[in-house]
């Protein structure tokens, strides 16, 4: 059995993008929370920095002046065109930074948590990806994301958890699941697809998963994802059925119908079996996540309030 770790203090990179934002905002009475972002903007209650992970020498001094328990890296390039049609930047943001934040952890004995994808696989095997399954990225995104996981993996104590997200943002702009409930109460017409699938999970609850796997002092590589996988088009159809949203439409299609610069893996479906045992805890259902995201969504979550 893993020694509990402490995790009085918590440092965030990306702080103000949806996952670190709901870091703080679901565990911020159990912990101390700052980090570091490029965007300034008023979080209430939150202090951090504004820097950029391109600063070593600043990024290293504020980890060090902080001096956290853990390390919670959210911050990446994630944009999957943006990735393909900027290689070099995304092996920056992605890999090369993860390698020295790795390096700096180490240095201050910080424990270090990675947040990675399910884009590391390319969607050939039809069951539910486990963490021992063979990985094969086909775009950039992956491939780099896939990268800085070895760097942070170099390390024994380290974490890296792949999940794929969707919440409610802080910022100006919107997660998968706020683009398909504003879309929708905005009268929209989506093409959503019948041959991509996936396990999301809300981000408040990996929040809770990343503060459990501390108490567990978790290490290596773990699949934090929803049970279960479900179609981007059915993800669709049960928000709209979870928020009984009466305007817009939702239209099958498929991603062949669509000229994306960078290749897409057709199957993200990961089984979460290895971090369930470990945490004897159970993860929601997609559907589960989206009645959660749904009561989050009513009881305006949204900037702050």
């Amino acid at each position: 059995m893993n020694k509990k770790i402490k995790q009085d203090k918590i440092y965030v990179t990306g702080i103000a993008g949806m996952l670190g934002y709901n870091i703080y905002e679901t565990l911020r009475d159990r912990a101390d929370i700052t980090g570091l972002d490029v965007t300034d903007i008023v979080i209430p209650g939150l202090s951090y920095q504004k820097v950029s992970l391109y600063d070593r020498e600043h990024v290293e001094r504020s980890i060090a002046e902080a001096a956290p328990d853990v390390l919670i890296h959210t911050a990446a390039m994630i944009h999957v065109d943006g990735c393909e049609e900027n290689p070099v930047e995304a092996k920056r943001l992605n890999t090369e930074v993860t390698e020295q934040l790795a390096a700096i952890c180490h240095k201050y004995r910080i424990k270090m948590i990675y947040i990675s994808t399910d884009a590391v696989f390319d969607g050939e095997n039809p069951e539910l990806y486990k963490e021992e399954d063979p990985v094969n990225p086909l775009n950039v995104y992956g491939q780099s994301k896939l990268d800085g996981e070895k760097c942070v993996l170099n390390y024994p104590e380290n974490l890296v958890l792949r999940t794929n997200i969707y919440g409610i943002n802080i910022q100006k702009k919107q997660s998968f699941g706020e683009w398909i409930y504003y879309s929708l109460k905005e009268g929209k017409t989506l093409n959503m697809f019948t041959d991509i699938d996936f396990s999301p999970i809300l981000v408040n609850e990996l929040a809770e998963l990343i503060y459990l796997s501390c108490q567990k002092n978790l290490c290596g590589l773990y699949h934090a994802c929803g049970t279960g996988c479900i179609t981007k088009y059915d993800f669709g159809m049960e928000m709209k059925r979870a928020f009984q949203i009466n305007t817009g439409d939702i239209v099958r299609t498929t991603s062949d119908n669509m000229c994306f610069k960078a290749r897409r893996s057709k199957h993200m479906g990961m089984s979460n079996s290895k971090l369930c045992e470990a945490l004897q805890i159970r993860i929601s259902t997609p559907r589960e996540s989206i009645e959660k995201f749904c009561n989050l969504m009513r009881e305006g979550r949204k900037n702050g309030n």
